[in-house]
């Protein structure tokens, strides 16, 4: 089986692709076609083919196969399946869904939800009204405001931006570049040279691009609170950011959060932002648009910055979750550039390391159960 691979149905491994073919005939083996989708799923003993994979997970489904939802949701989250395509798929001519399929879909986003993985939720938009039919807005970004833990606010921390697409698997973000960076952070001698010299080589483009923003973005912020004496929220700065050898998927969604809650801290300082702007959060074009209206400089920065914010922390994201896509698929080369990239950037930073580069043969051990 495959070592990358959780299967948490059963204790036996799982069976070769010609066996799994013959034990589908009978059509009603619901574990059968969850492990015929599972070879595909990882291209074992047959080419990787997601289409074919998403076929007998649902026949698995159908059939009432207990695990095979969590295959599905794996899916939505790498995006080789579409939430949004299922759910218009599943409406009728007339507007409606029926209430099987809604609760299933409900349940999968709701899952997410809860798990911070805010990327399908916001997916979900334009159908919000099916799924959380008693959202409020208002309601939202009061509890935003407020610090108030409550599903409205996730909502709205979900539909904040344009583009939070890789917002998805945070936690197997972080344990993937954790365990990849442990040569570096796990010499103590070495991670404290590389802290302590606070080499800007070291940074990749992305990163470097995310800190110039953060600093535009909380400059002018406190310019404006100072300016129309609104109460200043909290925000990560570069004094609390740690940036190396990377930045922590977690502290991404915390600093898109606390941008957000800014945001909406200065929403009554000009009507535009209050009445247009965070109404157009769902469009980067909307939103620049709106600030060419605005003649207050400062302002029109803070709003220009918390796009380009957004969209970096995206980029991070994206880049983070290629990497684990990659790793899902056993396809380590990305891997090994991505670290061998930052030994080299040592090198170039003439901070001491007795690393290698590394290789697919001597990639630190990656443990990562998906399921």
């Amino acid at each position: 089986m495959n070592k990358f691979l959780y299967f948490c149905i059963m204790n036996t491994e799982l069976p070769t692709y010609d066996e799994a073919r013959k034990a589908i005939r009978s059509g009603q083996d619901p574990l059968a076609f969850l492990h015929l989708g599972i070879l595909y799923n990882q291209g074992i003993g047959t080419r990787q083919n997601h289409v074919l994979a998403n076929y007998f997970f649902e026949k698995a489904i159908a059939l009432g196969c207990p695990g095979a939802e969590d295959y599905v949701v794996q899916e939505y989250e790498f995006g080789t399946k579409n939430i949004v395509r299922d759910i218009e798929k599943a409406i009728d001519s007339e507007n409606h869904i029926a209430p099987e399929t809604l609760t299933r879909f409900k349940k999968i986003i709701e899952r997410e939800r809860v798990k911070k993985n805010y990327a399908i939720l916001s997916k979900v938009h334009e159908h919000l009204d099916l799924v959380y039919p008693n959202y409020n807005m208002e309601k939202a970004y009061d509890d935003v405001l407020n610090n108030r833990n409550t599903i409205d606010a996730e909502i709205a921390y979900a539909l904040c931006t344009a583009d939070n697409g890789s917002e998805v698997n945070i936690e197997m973000q972080d344990s993937l570049l954790e365990q990849l960076f442990s040569p570096i952070t796990q010499d103590k001698d070495l991670f404290q040279r590389i802290n302590e010299s606070q080499e800007t080589k070291l940074l990749t483009s992305e990163t470097s691009e995310l800190l110039q923003c953060i600093v535009n973005y909380t400059a002018t912020y406190e310019k404006i609170c100072t300016k129309h004496e609104v109460e200043k929220q909290e925000i990560l700065t570069l004094d609390t950011l740690n940036v190396f050898p990377y930045v922590k998927a977690c502290d991404l969604v915390q600093l898109r959060h606390q941008a957000f809650r800014c945001l909406l801290s200065v929403q009554d300082v000009h009507p535009l932002i209050k009445d247009q702007y965070i109404y157009s959060l769902h469009s980067d074009e909307k939103l620049l648009n709106i600030c060419e209206l605005i003649e207050d400089k400062d302002l029109q920065l803070f709003l220009i910055s918390y796009v380009e914010l957004n969209f970096d922390i995206e980029t991070l994201h994206f880049s983070y979750l290629s990497l684990l896509k990659a790793y899902r698929e056993n396809y380590l080369e990305p891997l090994v550039s991505h670290l061998n990239s930052f030994v080299r950037k040592l090198t170039d930073g003439e901070i001491e390391h007795q690393l290698p580069l590394f290789t697919t043969e001597n990639l630190p051990s990656i443990n990562i159960y998906f399921k």
